[in-house]
């Protein structure tokens, strides 16, 4: 993995959280206990400051950014999903932001909330606890019901689990493969 201090700017990582080879981790970033964070995914907080709260999964290629002075901010147990754009937001506990979504400047995703695959929050858009949005730009098209938060708490707790296998378990294979 890649952790870079920026100037004075330096991550903090707790020891629990996974952080892949290819991963980079710049300046001011914190990530919480048992987070994952996935190959290619780029957290910049050089000139902003980045946020991860414990539990919370960034996949592949997901990147996060802020303003200068200002903050991007992940609540525990959140779900990033691949090749997701963050920057300048913040992102309430157990919600859920779809692959290839944007969420930009200081938009507001709710608590529980649910970010459909390729949609673009707007910049200083509230999305509502409990609710689904898609599209471009992203409108609410319903509320989350029991078995959408069922299945996300399921898919955490597997993020979760990768934090801890993977330190003992990933390998890199050298040709010949075996």
């Amino acid at each position: 993995m890649a952790i870079y201090a920026y100037g004075d700017r330096v991550p903090t990582i707790d020891p629990s959280a996974y952080i892949f080879p290819s991963a980079d981790i710049i300046g001011k970033v914190t990530i919480g206990a048992k987070v994952f964070v996935g190959a290619g995914a780029i957290l910049r907080g050089d000139y902003g400051e980045i946020i991860v709260g414990d539990g919370s999964a960034i996949e592949e290629n997901v990147t996060i950014h802020a303003r200068p002075q200002g903050t991007c901010l992940l609540g525990e147990n959140v779900t990033v999903g691949h090749a997701a754009m963050l920057h300048t937001c913040t992102i309430h506990d157990g919600a859920v932001i779809g692959m290839k979504s944007v969420v930009s400047d200081f938009a507001d995703v709710g608590e529980g909330a649910i970010v459909a695959e390729g949609a673009v929050v707007k910049s200083k858009t509230k999305v509502e606890p409990y609710s689904i949005v898609a599209g471009v730009p992203a409108k609410e098209i319903g509320p989350v019901n029991e078995n959408q938060t069922d299945f996300w708490t399921e898919i955490k707790k597997i993020y979760q689990q990768l934090a801890r296998d993977y330190p003992s378990k990933l390998r890199r294979l050298e040709e010949p493969y075996e």
